[in-house]
Protein backbone atom coordinates (compact mmCIF):
# COMPACT_ATOMS: atom_id res chain seq x y z
CA UNK A 1 0.00 0.00 0.00
CA UNK A 2 1.08 3.73 -0.87
CA UNK A 3 1.56 6.14 1.85
CA UNK A 4 -0.74 9.35 1.42
CA UNK A 5 0.96 12.42 2.43
CA UNK A 6 -1.22 15.31 3.65
CA UNK A 7 -0.99 18.67 2.23
CA UNK A 8 -0.24 21.27 4.52
CA UNK A 9 -0.91 24.89 3.57
CA UNK A 10 2.38 26.89 3.38
CA UNK A 11 2.85 30.11 4.92
CA UNK A 12 4.93 33.62 4.21
CA UNK A 13 6.89 36.31 5.78
CA UNK A 14 10.16 37.23 6.98
CA UNK A 15 9.77 40.41 6.21
CA UNK A 16 11.22 43.18 8.15
CA UNK A 17 12.00 47.13 7.92
CA UNK A 18 15.74 47.90 7.18
CA UNK A 19 17.63 49.48 10.21
CA UNK A 20 21.26 50.38 10.46
CA UNK A 21 23.21 49.40 13.98
CA UNK A 22 22.66 51.30 16.92
CA UNK A 23 22.20 51.16 20.72
CA UNK A 24 18.78 49.37 21.77
CA UNK A 25 15.95 51.10 19.34
CA UNK A 26 18.18 53.79 18.33
CA UNK A 27 19.60 53.84 14.67
CA UNK A 28 23.47 54.58 13.60
CA UNK A 29 22.23 58.61 13.23
CA UNK A 30 20.93 58.67 16.54
CA UNK A 31 23.23 56.58 18.72
CA UNK A 32 25.71 59.13 16.92
CA UNK A 33 23.87 62.32 17.94
CA UNK A 34 23.45 61.08 21.54
CA UNK A 35 27.01 60.16 22.21
CA UNK A 36 27.68 63.46 21.18
CA UNK A 37 24.77 64.55 23.19
CA UNK A 38 26.87 62.74 26.37
CA UNK A 39 30.23 64.29 25.63
CA UNK A 40 28.74 68.02 25.18
CA UNK A 41 27.56 67.68 28.41
CA UNK A 42 30.13 66.21 30.01
CA UNK A 43 31.95 69.48 29.37
CA UNK A 44 29.16 71.90 30.35
CA UNK A 45 29.49 70.11 33.42
CA UNK A 46 33.55 70.36 33.69
CA UNK A 47 33.68 74.02 32.96
CA UNK A 48 30.27 75.06 33.68
CA UNK A 49 29.70 73.63 37.18
CA UNK A 50 26.66 71.28 37.79
CA UNK A 51 23.82 74.38 37.90
CA UNK A 52 24.50 74.50 34.14
CA UNK A 53 25.24 71.27 33.33
CA UNK A 54 21.68 70.10 35.44
CA UNK A 55 20.01 72.90 32.95
CA UNK A 56 21.78 71.21 29.83
CA UNK A 57 20.99 67.51 30.61
CA UNK A 58 17.42 68.73 30.63
CA UNK A 59 17.12 70.09 27.61
CA UNK A 60 18.99 67.30 25.96
CA UNK A 61 16.52 64.87 27.52
CA UNK A 62 13.83 66.44 26.23
CA UNK A 63 15.41 66.80 22.67
CA UNK A 64 16.19 62.89 23.00
CA UNK A 65 12.44 62.04 23.99
CA UNK A 66 11.03 64.73 21.18
CA UNK A 67 13.62 62.55 18.33
CA UNK A 68 13.63 58.65 19.46
CA UNK A 69 10.36 57.68 21.58
CA UNK A 70 7.90 56.93 18.50
CA UNK A 71 4.35 55.52 17.62
CA UNK A 72 2.97 52.65 16.70
CA UNK A 73 3.77 53.40 13.18
CA UNK A 74 7.21 54.58 13.89
CA UNK A 75 6.87 58.13 13.91
CA UNK A 76 8.66 60.24 16.49
CA UNK A 77 6.82 63.51 17.83
CA UNK A 78 9.29 65.60 15.69
CA UNK A 79 8.54 64.28 12.67
CA UNK A 80 4.66 64.51 13.08
CA UNK A 81 5.56 68.14 14.10
CA UNK A 82 7.39 68.82 11.09
CA UNK A 83 4.97 67.49 9.02
CA UNK A 84 2.38 69.90 10.53
CA UNK A 85 3.91 72.87 10.48
CA UNK A 86 4.77 72.01 6.21
CA UNK A 87 0.89 71.39 5.89
CA UNK A 88 0.03 74.74 7.29
CA UNK A 89 2.36 76.38 5.38
CA UNK A 90 1.45 74.95 1.99
CA UNK A 91 -2.54 76.16 3.73
CA UNK A 92 -1.04 79.73 3.93
CA UNK A 93 0.30 80.18 0.70
CA UNK A 94 -2.34 78.23 -0.99
CA UNK A 95 -0.13 75.79 -2.87
CA UNK A 96 -2.92 73.31 -1.72
CA UNK A 97 -5.04 74.33 -3.97
CA UNK A 98 -5.10 73.51 -7.75
CA UNK A 99 -7.23 75.19 -10.59
CA UNK A 100 -7.23 74.58 -13.94
CA UNK A 101 -9.30 74.19 -16.94
CA UNK A 102 -10.26 77.61 -19.09
CA UNK A 103 -10.62 79.58 -15.98
CA UNK A 104 -7.90 78.48 -13.93
CA UNK A 105 -4.33 79.40 -14.06
CA UNK A 106 -2.33 76.80 -15.95
CA UNK A 107 -1.42 78.01 -19.23
CA UNK A 108 -3.14 77.09 -22.43
CA UNK A 109 -6.29 76.51 -20.30
CA UNK A 110 -5.78 72.76 -20.05
CA UNK A 111 -6.69 69.99 -17.08
CA UNK A 112 -2.98 69.34 -16.45
CA UNK A 113 -2.27 66.74 -13.59
CA UNK A 114 -0.97 68.47 -10.31
CA UNK A 115 1.48 68.19 -8.24
CA UNK A 116 4.42 65.36 -8.99
CA UNK A 117 2.80 64.29 -12.28
CA UNK A 118 2.60 67.82 -13.51
CA UNK A 119 5.66 67.26 -15.73
CA UNK A 120 4.52 63.78 -16.73
CA UNK A 121 4.01 63.29 -20.38
CA UNK A 122 2.66 60.43 -22.08
CA UNK A 123 3.47 58.32 -25.62
CA UNK A 124 2.47 55.60 -27.39
CA UNK A 125 4.96 52.80 -29.14
CA UNK A 126 4.25 49.81 -30.87
CA UNK A 127 6.15 46.30 -29.09
CA UNK A 128 7.04 43.19 -31.06
CA UNK A 129 3.56 41.82 -30.88
CA UNK A 130 2.38 44.61 -32.79
CA UNK A 131 0.27 45.88 -29.56
CA UNK A 132 0.17 49.27 -29.02
CA UNK A 133 1.18 50.55 -25.55
CA UNK A 134 1.58 53.75 -23.31
CA UNK A 135 4.79 55.27 -22.22
CA UNK A 136 4.80 57.48 -19.15
CA UNK A 137 7.93 59.55 -18.69
CA UNK A 138 8.88 61.71 -15.77
CA UNK A 139 11.26 64.30 -17.05
CA UNK A 140 12.19 65.66 -13.08
CA UNK A 141 13.68 61.54 -12.60
CA UNK A 142 14.78 60.06 -16.07
CA UNK A 143 11.95 57.54 -15.52
CA UNK A 144 9.89 55.99 -17.89
CA UNK A 145 6.61 53.64 -16.89
CA UNK A 146 5.01 51.08 -18.90
CA UNK A 147 1.49 49.55 -17.56
CA UNK A 148 0.20 46.14 -18.11
CA UNK A 149 -3.44 45.68 -17.19
CA UNK A 150 -4.16 41.90 -16.00
CA UNK A 151 -7.34 40.02 -15.87
CA UNK A 152 -6.95 37.51 -12.80
CA UNK A 153 -9.16 34.54 -12.42
CA UNK A 154 -9.45 34.77 -8.87
CA UNK A 155 -9.13 32.07 -6.12
CA UNK A 156 -12.25 30.90 -5.83
CA UNK A 157 -12.41 28.01 -7.25
CA UNK A 158 -8.32 27.15 -7.36
CA UNK A 159 -7.01 24.04 -5.25
CA UNK A 160 -4.42 25.26 -2.42
CA UNK A 161 -1.25 23.67 -4.46
CA UNK A 162 -2.36 25.58 -7.77
CA UNK A 163 -2.45 28.69 -5.41
CA UNK A 164 0.64 27.94 -3.85
CA UNK A 165 1.98 27.78 -7.75
CA UNK A 166 0.62 31.29 -8.64
CA UNK A 167 2.87 33.01 -5.35
CA UNK A 168 5.96 31.16 -6.12
CA UNK A 169 5.53 32.05 -10.12
CA UNK A 170 5.00 35.55 -8.61
CA UNK A 171 8.07 35.65 -6.63
CA UNK A 172 10.18 35.03 -8.95
CA UNK A 173 9.02 37.04 -11.67
CA UNK A 174 9.72 39.73 -8.65
CA UNK A 175 13.12 38.57 -8.27
CA UNK A 176 13.74 38.87 -12.10
CA UNK A 177 13.10 42.75 -12.07
CA UNK A 178 16.46 42.36 -9.51
CA UNK A 179 18.45 41.37 -12.83
CA UNK A 180 17.49 43.68 -14.92
CA UNK A 181 20.33 46.79 -14.60
CA UNK A 182 17.43 49.71 -15.25
CA UNK A 183 14.19 48.47 -13.61
CA UNK A 184 14.42 50.86 -10.37
CA UNK A 185 10.36 50.10 -9.45
CA UNK A 186 7.29 48.09 -9.97
CA UNK A 187 3.91 48.48 -8.48
CA UNK A 188 0.43 46.66 -8.73
CA UNK A 189 -2.52 48.15 -8.61
CA UNK A 190 -6.17 46.53 -7.92
CA UNK A 191 -9.30 48.77 -8.22
CA UNK A 192 -12.37 47.89 -7.67
CA UNK A 193 -15.00 50.30 -9.34
CA UNK A 194 -18.95 50.30 -9.88
CA UNK A 195 -20.45 48.54 -12.69
CA UNK A 196 -23.03 51.49 -14.64
CA UNK A 197 -24.14 48.54 -16.81
CA UNK A 198 -24.28 50.30 -19.40
CA UNK A 199 -22.74 47.80 -21.44
CA UNK A 200 -25.47 45.27 -19.98
CA UNK A 201 -28.28 48.16 -20.89
CA UNK A 202 -27.45 48.40 -24.40
CA UNK A 203 -27.28 44.61 -24.93
CA UNK A 204 -30.23 43.51 -23.34
CA UNK A 205 -32.20 46.40 -25.29
CA UNK A 206 -30.38 45.95 -29.15
CA UNK A 207 -31.07 41.80 -28.71
CA UNK A 208 -35.00 41.86 -27.29
CA UNK A 209 -37.12 40.40 -30.18
CA UNK A 210 -40.33 42.06 -30.83
CA UNK A 211 -42.44 38.82 -29.83
CA UNK A 212 -40.73 38.08 -26.40
CA UNK A 213 -43.02 36.98 -23.49
CA UNK A 214 -43.92 39.72 -21.39
CA UNK A 215 -42.58 37.70 -18.43
CA UNK A 216 -38.96 37.12 -20.13
CA UNK A 217 -39.19 40.77 -20.92
CA UNK A 218 -39.66 41.88 -16.93
CA UNK A 219 -37.55 39.67 -16.39
CA UNK A 220 -34.54 40.87 -18.01
CA UNK A 221 -35.52 44.34 -17.28
CA UNK A 222 -35.58 43.87 -13.57
CA UNK A 223 -31.34 42.07 -14.35
CA UNK A 224 -31.20 45.65 -16.04
CA UNK A 225 -31.34 47.69 -13.69
CA UNK A 226 -29.87 45.07 -10.35
CA UNK A 227 -27.30 43.75 -11.66
CA UNK A 228 -25.22 47.45 -11.57
CA UNK A 229 -25.87 47.77 -8.24
CA UNK A 230 -24.24 44.10 -7.26
CA UNK A 231 -21.52 43.39 -9.65
CA UNK A 232 -18.71 45.72 -8.72
CA UNK A 233 -15.80 45.97 -11.91
CA UNK A 234 -12.11 44.74 -10.55
CA UNK A 235 -9.33 45.95 -12.59
CA UNK A 236 -5.72 45.30 -12.59
CA UNK A 237 -2.59 46.77 -13.30
CA UNK A 238 1.06 46.32 -12.95
CA UNK A 239 3.70 49.05 -14.08
CA UNK A 240 7.17 49.23 -14.28
CA UNK A 241 9.21 51.60 -13.94
CA UNK A 242 13.10 51.92 -15.78
CA UNK A 243 15.32 54.30 -15.49
CA UNK A 244 17.10 56.59 -18.63
CA UNK A 245 20.23 56.32 -17.24
CA UNK A 246 22.52 52.95 -17.97
CA UNK A 247 25.39 52.50 -16.04
CA UNK A 248 28.65 53.95 -17.75
CA UNK A 249 26.84 55.94 -20.13
CA UNK A 250 27.28 60.00 -20.86
CA UNK A 251 23.66 60.83 -20.95
CA UNK A 252 20.54 59.46 -20.34
CA UNK A 253 18.27 57.35 -23.39
CA UNK A 254 15.71 59.72 -25.32
CA UNK A 255 12.11 58.90 -25.28
CA UNK A 256 12.48 57.57 -28.08
CA UNK A 257 15.11 54.88 -27.05
CA UNK A 258 13.43 53.86 -24.07
CA UNK A 259 10.43 53.07 -26.60
CA UNK A 260 12.15 51.07 -28.87
CA UNK A 261 14.00 49.26 -26.22
CA UNK A 262 11.18 48.77 -23.87
CA UNK A 263 9.52 47.15 -26.75
CA UNK A 264 11.73 44.46 -27.23
CA UNK A 265 10.94 43.80 -23.85
CA UNK A 266 7.38 44.30 -23.58
CA UNK A 267 6.97 40.51 -24.56
CA UNK A 268 9.10 38.88 -22.38
CA UNK A 269 7.37 40.60 -19.13
CA UNK A 270 4.27 39.71 -19.98
CA UNK A 271 4.12 36.24 -21.16
CA UNK A 272 4.83 34.57 -17.74
CA UNK A 273 2.51 36.61 -15.66
CA UNK A 274 -0.65 34.02 -16.41
CA UNK A 275 1.28 31.30 -14.58
CA UNK A 276 1.35 34.54 -11.69
CA UNK A 277 -2.42 33.86 -11.67
CA UNK A 278 -2.79 37.05 -13.38
CA UNK A 279 -4.63 35.37 -16.78
CA UNK A 280 -4.56 37.62 -19.51
CA UNK A 281 -1.44 40.22 -19.42
CA UNK A 282 -1.64 43.01 -22.11
CA UNK A 283 0.05 46.32 -22.06
CA UNK A 284 -2.46 49.60 -21.73
CA UNK A 285 -2.92 51.96 -24.57
CA UNK A 286 -2.18 55.70 -24.03
CA UNK A 287 -6.45 56.39 -24.44
CA UNK A 288 -7.12 53.47 -21.84
CA UNK A 289 -4.35 54.90 -19.44
CA UNK A 290 -5.93 58.27 -20.01
CA UNK A 291 -9.62 56.95 -19.19
CA UNK A 292 -8.20 55.22 -16.21
CA UNK A 293 -6.33 58.40 -14.83
CA UNK A 294 -9.39 60.44 -15.65
CA UNK A 295 -11.83 58.55 -14.23
CA UNK A 296 -10.25 58.27 -10.89
CA UNK A 297 -9.50 62.18 -11.22
CA UNK A 298 -13.45 62.85 -11.49
CA UNK A 299 -15.15 59.69 -11.01
CA UNK A 300 -18.77 61.25 -12.70
CA UNK A 301 -17.30 61.13 -16.19
CA UNK A 302 -16.46 57.60 -15.70
CA UNK A 303 -20.47 56.63 -16.38
CA UNK A 304 -19.82 58.49 -19.58
CA UNK A 305 -17.03 56.72 -20.45
CA UNK A 306 -18.68 53.81 -20.17
CA UNK A 307 -21.45 55.23 -22.08
CA UNK A 308 -19.40 56.37 -25.09
CA UNK A 309 -17.74 52.72 -25.44
CA UNK A 310 -20.88 51.24 -25.26
CA UNK A 311 -21.67 53.25 -28.18
CA UNK A 312 -18.62 52.32 -30.03
CA UNK A 313 -17.05 55.73 -29.38
CA UNK A 314 -13.99 56.51 -28.27
CA UNK A 315 -14.07 59.21 -25.79
CA UNK A 316 -11.74 62.41 -27.28
CA UNK A 317 -9.14 62.60 -24.71
CA UNK A 318 -5.25 63.85 -24.19
CA UNK A 319 -2.72 63.22 -21.28
CA UNK A 320 -3.34 67.23 -21.09
CA UNK A 321 -7.17 66.71 -20.13
CA UNK A 322 -7.01 64.08 -17.48
CA UNK A 323 -6.18 66.19 -14.74
CA UNK A 324 -9.02 67.16 -12.29
CA UNK A 325 -10.54 70.77 -12.84
CA UNK A 326 -10.20 71.72 -9.37
CA UNK A 327 -8.61 70.01 -6.10
CA UNK A 328 -8.18 70.99 -2.47
CA UNK A 329 -5.64 69.00 -0.49
CA UNK A 330 -6.73 68.65 2.99
CA UNK A 331 -4.61 67.56 6.10
CA UNK A 332 -6.96 64.25 6.06
CA UNK A 333 -8.94 64.29 3.09
CA UNK A 334 -8.60 65.09 -1.14
CA UNK A 335 -11.08 67.19 -2.70
CA UNK A 336 -11.09 66.49 -6.40
CA UNK A 337 -13.47 67.37 -8.63
CA UNK A 338 -16.61 64.91 -8.17
CA UNK A 339 -14.23 62.94 -5.73
CA UNK A 340 -13.56 63.00 -2.30
CA UNK A 341 -10.44 60.58 -1.20
CA UNK A 342 -8.70 59.53 1.47
CA UNK A 343 -5.23 57.68 1.47
CA UNK A 344 -3.49 55.58 3.82
CA UNK A 345 0.09 53.96 4.12
CA UNK A 346 1.27 50.94 4.99
CA UNK A 347 3.45 51.16 8.66
CA UNK A 348 3.58 47.71 9.78
CA UNK A 349 3.73 44.59 7.07
CA UNK A 350 1.45 42.09 8.81
CA UNK A 351 3.47 40.14 11.22
CA UNK A 352 4.58 36.54 11.88
CA UNK A 353 4.17 34.23 9.19
CA UNK A 354 0.49 34.29 7.10
CA UNK A 355 -1.46 32.40 4.43
CA UNK A 356 -2.03 33.56 0.77
CA UNK A 357 -5.37 34.80 1.25
CA UNK A 358 -4.30 37.22 4.08
CA UNK A 359 -4.67 40.33 1.71
CA UNK A 360 -8.25 38.87 0.40
CA UNK A 361 -10.20 41.43 2.36
CA UNK A 362 -8.81 44.85 1.94
CA UNK A 363 -8.87 43.68 -1.95
CA UNK A 364 -12.17 42.31 -2.51
CA UNK A 365 -15.13 44.76 -3.65
CA UNK A 366 -16.75 46.38 -0.94
CA UNK A 367 -20.56 48.01 -1.25
CA UNK A 368 -19.52 50.72 0.91
CA UNK A 369 -16.97 51.76 -1.15
CA UNK A 370 -17.27 53.76 -4.10
CA UNK A 371 -14.42 53.17 -5.80
CA UNK A 372 -10.90 51.47 -3.88
CA UNK A 373 -7.31 51.15 -5.22
CA UNK A 374 -4.71 49.19 -3.22
CA UNK A 375 -1.67 50.13 -5.00
CA UNK A 376 1.70 47.76 -3.85
CA UNK A 377 5.11 49.30 -4.14
CA UNK A 378 7.97 47.11 -5.07
CA UNK A 379 11.92 49.11 -5.32
CA UNK A 380 13.95 45.72 -6.25
CA UNK A 381 17.53 45.98 -5.03
CA UNK A 382 19.84 44.63 -7.91
CA UNK A 383 21.18 41.29 -7.79
CA UNK A 384 24.48 42.60 -7.72
CA UNK A 385 23.86 44.09 -4.26
CA UNK A 386 21.52 42.10 -3.21
CA UNK A 387 24.47 40.45 -1.09
CA UNK A 388 26.11 43.06 0.38
CA UNK A 389 22.94 44.28 1.56
CA UNK A 390 21.75 41.19 3.02
CA UNK A 391 25.27 40.93 4.96
CA UNK A 392 25.22 44.24 6.17
CA UNK A 393 21.29 43.71 7.33
CA UNK A 394 23.16 40.71 9.36
CA UNK A 395 25.59 42.77 10.95
CA UNK A 396 23.71 45.42 11.91
CA UNK A 397 20.59 43.02 13.76
CA UNK A 398 23.73 40.85 15.28
CA UNK A 399 24.86 44.43 17.11
CA UNK A 400 21.34 45.77 18.15
CA UNK A 401 20.69 42.24 19.88
CA UNK A 402 24.59 41.94 21.18
CA UNK A 403 24.14 45.73 22.53
CA UNK A 404 22.67 44.46 25.70
CA UNK A 405 23.52 41.75 27.81
CA UNK A 406 19.65 40.80 28.08
CA UNK A 407 18.84 41.48 24.36
CA UNK A 408 14.63 41.14 23.57
CA UNK A 409 12.96 39.26 21.29
CA UNK A 410 12.04 41.26 18.88
CA UNK A 411 16.16 41.81 18.35
CA UNK A 412 16.60 38.17 18.46
CA UNK A 413 13.87 37.68 16.13
CA UNK A 414 15.38 40.45 13.87
CA UNK A 415 18.69 38.88 13.46
CA UNK A 416 17.06 35.53 12.40
CA UNK A 417 15.00 36.90 10.05
CA UNK A 418 18.41 38.97 8.41
CA UNK A 419 20.01 35.27 8.26
CA UNK A 420 17.30 33.80 6.55
CA UNK A 421 16.96 36.32 3.89
CA UNK A 422 21.27 36.16 3.61
CA UNK A 423 20.35 31.90 3.25
CA UNK A 424 17.74 32.76 0.71
CA UNK A 425 19.49 35.55 -1.10
CA UNK A 426 22.45 33.20 -1.79
CA UNK A 427 20.04 31.01 -3.33
CA UNK A 428 19.76 33.33 -5.93
CA UNK A 429 16.15 34.76 -4.26
CA UNK A 430 15.50 38.55 -5.06
CA UNK A 431 15.53 41.08 -2.51
CA UNK A 432 12.79 44.06 -2.54
CA UNK A 433 11.76 47.04 -0.77
CA UNK A 434 7.60 47.31 -0.80
CA UNK A 435 5.07 49.27 0.79
CA UNK A 436 1.24 49.74 -0.03
CA UNK A 437 -1.51 52.80 -0.96
CA UNK A 438 -4.95 52.47 -0.15
CA UNK A 439 -7.27 55.03 -1.65
CA UNK A 440 -11.03 55.22 -1.09
CA UNK A 441 -13.19 57.58 -2.90
CA UNK A 442 -16.82 58.79 -2.38
CA UNK A 443 -18.89 60.62 -4.44
CA UNK A 444 -20.57 62.61 -1.34
CA UNK A 445 -18.68 63.80 1.43
CA UNK A 446 -20.87 63.43 4.12
CA UNK A 447 -20.27 59.36 3.55
CA UNK A 448 -16.44 60.05 3.98
CA UNK A 449 -16.11 59.00 7.68
CA UNK A 450 -18.15 56.12 7.06
CA UNK A 451 -15.72 54.82 4.18
CA UNK A 452 -12.78 55.96 6.64
CA UNK A 453 -13.80 53.46 9.11
CA UNK A 454 -14.59 50.67 6.60
CA UNK A 455 -11.34 50.35 5.12
CA UNK A 456 -9.75 50.39 8.34
CA UNK A 457 -11.28 47.69 9.46
CA UNK A 458 -10.55 45.95 6.13
CA UNK A 459 -6.85 47.03 6.86
CA UNK A 460 -7.10 45.25 10.12
CA UNK A 461 -8.38 42.24 9.07
CA UNK A 462 -5.80 41.57 6.60
CA UNK A 463 -3.01 42.33 9.23
CA UNK A 464 -1.85 45.83 7.45
CA UNK A 465 -1.01 48.77 10.40
CA UNK A 466 -2.15 51.55 7.91
CA UNK A 467 -1.97 55.35 8.96
CA UNK A 468 -3.32 58.42 6.75
CA UNK A 469 -1.30 60.33 4.95
CA UNK A 470 -1.34 63.20 7.06
CA UNK A 471 -0.45 66.04 5.05
CA UNK A 472 0.29 64.46 1.83
CA UNK A 473 -2.89 63.31 0.61
CA UNK A 474 -2.37 64.77 -2.94
CA UNK A 475 0.52 62.64 -3.43
CA UNK A 476 -0.84 59.17 -1.87
CA UNK A 477 -3.33 59.37 -4.20
CA UNK A 478 -0.99 60.11 -7.08
CA UNK A 479 0.94 56.86 -6.08
CA UNK A 480 -1.59 54.78 -6.30
CA UNK A 481 -2.48 55.39 -9.60
CA UNK A 482 -0.91 53.06 -11.79
CA UNK A 483 1.82 55.52 -13.49
CA UNK A 484 4.77 54.40 -11.89
CA UNK A 485 6.13 57.01 -9.34
CA UNK A 486 8.89 56.60 -7.40
CA UNK A 487 8.66 58.76 -4.12
CA UNK A 488 11.90 58.16 -2.50
CA UNK A 489 13.44 60.07 -5.59
CA UNK A 490 11.24 63.23 -4.91
CA UNK A 491 12.36 63.19 -1.41
CA UNK A 492 15.03 65.79 -0.73
CA UNK A 493 16.62 64.38 2.57
CA UNK A 494 19.30 61.61 1.44
CA UNK A 495 18.51 57.84 1.60
CA UNK A 496 21.36 57.56 3.41
CA UNK A 497 20.35 59.61 5.99
CA UNK A 498 16.92 58.27 6.24
CA UNK A 499 18.26 55.11 6.62
CA UNK A 500 20.10 55.72 9.28
CA UNK A 501 17.17 57.32 11.47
Amino acid sequence: MSEQTTYKEPTYGNWRKPRTAGIGKLGALETMAMIAALLVLLFIFRLAGPIPGFIAFIVLAVALVVFTIRDQHGQSRITRMLAKRAHRKAVNRRTNLYRSGPTGLVPGGTAQLPGLLAKSQLHQFVDSFDRPFALVFMPDTNHATVVIECEPTGLALEDPQTIDTYVANWGGWLADLGKQSDVVAASVTVETAPDFGVRLRQWVDSNRHPDAPPATVQMMEQIKETFPQSAPVTRAFLAVTVTAWRQGAPRPRKVEDLGIDLAARLGKLTEHLEQCGAGDAHPVTAQTLCEVVRSAYDPAVAQHIAAAHAESVTPALSWNDVGPIAHNSGWEWYRHDSGFSKSWVMSVAPRGEVFSNVLEAVLSPTGEVDRKRVTFLFRPVSAARAMDVAEKDVNAASSRANSTNTPNFRAIDDYAKTVQTAKEIAKDAGMLNFGVVITATTRYAEDALAVSYTMEDLAAESQLTVRPAYGAQDTAFAASLPLGLVLPDYVMVPSKIREAV
